[in-house]
C-alpha cells in the first residue's frame, strides 16, 4: 500500500500502521485533491476517510547574540505562515507555530538567518535535549532529597 501511495503524484509520503490500521499521507495539495487521495486507497481495496491534521507544526531555535525582541517580532510577522512566537530571553529560545501547508520549518529557519544579518546566530534545539536537561535538574533534586531522608533517618 505503501509503495503505491508513493508512486502517485503529489503523494510526498505515505506511511501505514498494520497494527492500528491508520495511515498517513504527506501531499502536494496543489497536485493532487484529499478527494483523490481517498479515491486512489479505495481502489487498493481498503477503506479511507480524510482526518485533517492540526495544520500547525512548531520548531523551537536556539539564539546566541544581543536579541532585540521587536526586531525579532517584526521580522517573524512579515514570515507568511507563521502563526504565534515566542521568545524566552533566560533560555534563549524562540518558539514558532507555523503553517506547514505554506511555510517549511527549513524555510524558516533559512529566513530567520539570512534575515538576521548577522545580529544573532540561530540553531535547531533538540526536543530530547531539552527534556534530558530536565531530567538531568529533576535527578539531582530527587538525590538532594534521598540524601536529606537518609541522613535525618
Amino acid at each position: 500500500m505503501q509503495l503505491k501511495m508513493q508512486n502517485i503524484a503529489g503523494v510526498k509520503k505515505a506511511v501505514v500502521a498494520l497494527a492500528t490500521s491508520l495511515g498517513e499521507v504527506e501531499f502536494d495539495p496543489k497536485v493532487i485533491s484529499k478527494e483523490e487521495i481517498v479515491s486512489a486507497i479505495e481502489d487498493a481495496g481498503f477503506e479511507a476517510s480524510f482526518v485533517q491534521s492540526t495544520s500547525q507544526d512548531e520548531i523551537v531555535l536556539g539564539v546566541v547574540g544581543v536579541v532585540d525582541v521587536q526586531v525579532l517580532e517584526s521580522m517573524l510577522s512579515g514570515f507568511k505562515g507563521v502563526r504565534q512566537f515566542r521568545f524566552d530571553p533566560l533560555l534563549s529560545e524562540l518558539n514558532v507555530v507555523f503553517d506547514p501547508q505554506v511555510l517549511s520549518s527549513r524555510s524558516l529557519f533559512d529566513g530567520i538567518c539570512a534575515v538576521s544579518n548577522g545580529k544573532f546566530k540561530v540553531h535547531v534545539r533538540s526536543p530530547y535535549a531539552r527534556m534530558a536537561s530536565k531530567d538531568g535538574s529533576e535527578s539531582e533534586t530527587m538525590f538532594r532529597l534521598f540524601t536529606s531522608s537518609l541522613f535525618l533517618s
